[in-house]
C-alpha cells in the first residue's frame, strides 16, 4: 500500500500541466540581500525579512525600498546558525511586538537558540525581551521557524541540533514542535503538563504553516524522504527509528509501540530536496493553486505545490515549479490579495554553480498582466475599527476617477475568505456606505478587499475585531 504511495507521489510531481491554465509572471522585487531565512506578509502591507548574521528589515513590496530596522549584535552566524524565524503579533497596530528565533554562541558546544521579542516603534526595533533561551543548537537542525495563532499562541520548530537522541524525550524541546503564550509561560492544555512540546519525534522542521485547526510542518529529510506532516497534539512522529512512512520491518514496529504519525506526504523514497519554508495558499488569483500547501526547496531549487482536499487531511496532488529559475529557496510568503513572494538563499555557497554566492533576492509571483492593488488614493473608510459586531465601508473617491465597488471580501490572517458580499452600485460619484455584520468572526486580524468592476479601484484595507 506505501509502496502505491510512493508511486503516487512520484508520478504527480511531474504532472505540471495543470498549472499552465494561469500564465504566470516574475518580479525580482529587491536584491542585495545576504541568506535570506524568513519573508512574511505584515499587516503593514509590507514584507518583513531576517537575514541569517542578524538583520530584520522591512521591504516595500512595489517600490523595492527597503528599510533595516535591527542588526541582533548577538547573533551568532555560522554554518546553519543565525537570524532564524520570525513572527508579527496578530494585532500588530495596537501591539506591535517582533518575534525572532535566533543561534547564540561563539562554539558547536555552546551553541543556543533563543526566542526574543522586539518592539517596533515606526522605524526601528528596540527593548528585547527574552521569552526562552538556553536551547541547545548546533551548526545545523536548528529549527527553527515561529507562528503566533489567532489565540495568542506562539509556535515553534526546533531540530534536534544533530542530536539523535533527543527527539524521543519529551522532556526538552529539541526535535519538537513546541508551543508557548506570548509571555514565555507553558500553556496549560499542553499535551505534557509543564513543557512546551506539542510533537515530537522530528529531524529538523523549517516550514509551518497554521490553517484554521490544522497546523502543517516541513521537515528536512536525512538522506531520503523529505516530510510534510499534519500535526496531532502530543503524538509522536517517529524520528530518528523512522523516515517517511513506517516501511521497513523495524520501522513497523516502532510505529505500531509508539503510535506513530505518518506524514501527509514525502519526498522521495530515495533522494531529498531539502524542503524549507512553506505557507497556504487559498486564493482567486492563481485558481490552480487554491487550497495548497506552497513549500520551498534549497537542494533541488523548486517549489512544491501539494494540493490538499476539503479536510486538509490529505494531499491529493503534487506538482514541481521554478526549478532551477532562481537558485536555493529558502521560504515563501503569500500577500492577502494572492500574490507569492519567495526568498532566494544563495549566499552560503551550496547551490548550483548558476547561482552560488549571488546576493539573495525576493521574488513576486503572479499572473502575467496582473497589476499591485495597492494604492494610495484612501477612497474607503472603515468605521468602527476596532469593531465588535459590524463594520461600515465608506466609500469616498474625493474627486478622482468614478467607480463601482460591485465586490467586498473578507480574508483572515492565513489568508483564508471568511465573508464575500457584492456590494450595491456606488453611484458616478462614487459615494456611498456598505455596512456589513462580522459579529461572527471570531476575534483578530482582518483584511478587506474591495473590487471595482471599472477597474476604477482595487484595494485592501485592514480592521480589528473583537470579542
Amino acid at each position: 500500500m506505501k509502496t502505491s504511495i510512493i508511486i503516487l507521489s512520484i508520478i504527480l510531481l511531474n504532472m505540471a500541466s495543470i498549472f499552465s491554465q494561469t500564465e504566470l509572471q516574475t518580479r525580482e522585487v529587491a536584491g542585495n540581500f545576504r541568506t535570506v531565512w524568513e519573508v512574511l506578509w505584515g499587516s503593514d502591507n509590507h514584507l518583513w525579512i531576517t537575514e541569517r548574521f542578524g538583520r530584520i528589515s522591512r521591504l516595500n513590496p512595489q517600490t523595492g525600498e527597503t528599510y533595516p530596522l535591527i542588526t541582533i549584535a548577538d547573533v551568532f552566524e555560522n554554518g546553519e546558525r543565525g537570524l532564524l524565524g520570525m513572527d508579527l503579533h496578530p494585532d500588530f497596530e495596537n501591539n506591535p511586538y517582533v518575534y525572532v528565533a535566533y543561534n547564540y554562541g561563539s562554539t558547536n558546544q555552546n551553541t543556543r537558540v533563543r526566542i526574543v521579542r522586539y518592539t517596533y516603534n515606526g522605524s526601528s526595533l528596540s527593548e528585547p525581551l527574552i521569552l526562552l533561551d538556553d536551547i541547545k543548537g548546533w551548526w545545523n537542525h536548528n529549527g527553527a521557524r515561529i507562528r503566533i495563532d489567532n489565540e495568542l499562541k506562539l509556535w515553534f520548530t526546533m531540530g534536534d541540533a544533530a542530536d539523535i537522541s533527543l527527539p524521543q524525550k519529551t522532556d526538552n524541546v529539541n526535535g519538537k514542535l513546541c508551543r508557548m503564550n506570548l509571555d514565555g509561560s507553558v500553556p496549560d492544555d499542553n499535551p505534557f503538563p509543564g513543557s512546551y512540546v506539542w510533537s515530537y519525534g522530528h529531524r529538523n522542521q523549517q516550514g509551518l504553516v497554521l490553517v484554521g485547526d490544522n497546523i502543517y510542518t516541513s521537515e528536512h529529510g536525512a538522506s531520503v524522504h523529505d516530510e510534510i506532516n499534519l500535526i496531532h497534539k502530543g503524538r509522536n512522529y517517529g524520528w530518528p527509528n523512522v523516515e517517511g512512512f513506517c516501511e521497513t520491518a523495524s520501522e513497523k514496529i516502532f510505529c505500531e509501540q509508539n503510535n506513530v504519525v505518518e506524514p501527509i506526504l514525502s519526498l522521495y523514497p530515495n533522494y531529498t530536496l531539502a524542503i524549507a519554508g512553506m505557507d497556504y495558499y487559498n486564493h482567486d488569483l492563481i485558481p490552480e493553486w487554491k487550497n495548497s500547501l506552497l513549500i520551498t526547496a534549497l537542494k533541488t531549487e523548486l517549489v512544491v505545490i501539494a494540493k490538499l482536499n476539503e479536510a486538509g487531511d490529505k494531499v491529493i496532488e503534487s506538482f514541481e515549479m521554478f526549478k532551477n529559475q532562481f537558485g536555493r529557496l529558502r521560504d515563501i510568503c503569500v500577500s492577502p490579495d494572492g500574490r507569492v513572494y519567495i526568498a532566494t538563499s544563495n549566499q552560503d555557497g551550496r547551490g548550483s554553480n548558476t547561482f552560488r554566492n549571488t546576493m539573495d533576492k525576493i521574488i513576486e509571483i503572479s499572473p502575467k498582466g496582473s497589476s499591485s492593488i495597492f494604492d494610495d488614493t484612501e477612497n474607503f473608510i472603515i468605521s468602527p475599527n476596532p469593531t465588535s459586531d459590524y463594520i461600515t465601508i465608506s466609500f469616498s473617491n474625493k474627486g478622482l476617477q468614478p467607480f463601482v465597488a460591485d465586490k467586498v471580501q473578507i480574508f483572515d490572517m492565513l489568508g483564508m475568505e471568511v465573508i464575500s458580499t457584492p456590494s450595491a452600485s456606488q453611484p458616478p460619484t462614487g459615494e456611498g456606505n456598505l455596512r456589513i455584520d462580522v459579529s461572527h468572526l471570531p476575534a483578530g486580524v482582518y483584511f478587506i478587499k474591495i473590487n471595482c468592476s471599472n477597474g476604477a479601484c482595487s484595494t485592501i484595507e485592514k480592521f480589528v475585531k473583537q470579542l
